[in-house]
């Protein structure tokens, strides 16, 4: 992919219908890892670096950009670094997230966002215990 390609045409290629690929293409324009103009994918300067990077550098690229524009992300990161323990518990921000979304809509944000988190290597969250904590280094990707 080499410049802009429609989203139609990159669904068919991948055998994906359009409706299963907007989750990707919305999370990938969040992460500011691609673009989307009237139909129409590109990806980002960015999302190339991500997309050349080996493993790490790329888990790397990946937190950076949680961090960064991933509100949900960021809003963990930074609670968690302003905690002396640098621990929270789940509840915080699932009450944050009810507060705007039904309970099944934040849970699913709040599960995106443990993943997201955890793959980025910025949180780790326990869930036996409920609690999320902060990894060593993570608010250098803020």
């Amino acid at each position: 992919m080499g410049g802009e390609e429609g989203l139609a045409e990159i669904a068919d290629e991948l055998n994906f219908e359009v409706d299963d690929l907007l989750p990707l293409v919305d999370a990938a324009v969040l992460l500011n890892l691609a673009r989307t103009t009237d139909g129409r994918f590109a990806i980002t300067p960015a999302g190339r670096e991500f997309a050349a990077a080996d493993i790490l550098t790329s888990k790397q690229l990946f937190a950076r950009n949680a961090a960064r524009h991933a509100p949900l992300v960021r809003a963990i990161v930074q609670s968690l670094a302003a905690t002396e323990d640098h621990k929270l518990r789940e509840d915080l921000f699932l009450d944050l997230l009810r507060a705007g979304f039904d309970t099944e809509d934040a849970r699913r944000q709040l599960e995106t966002a443990i993943d997201w988190g955890r793959y980025g290597e910025l949180y780790d969250y326990d869930a036996d215990d409920a609690e999320f904590s902060l990894e060593p280094g993570a608010e250098a990707a803020l």
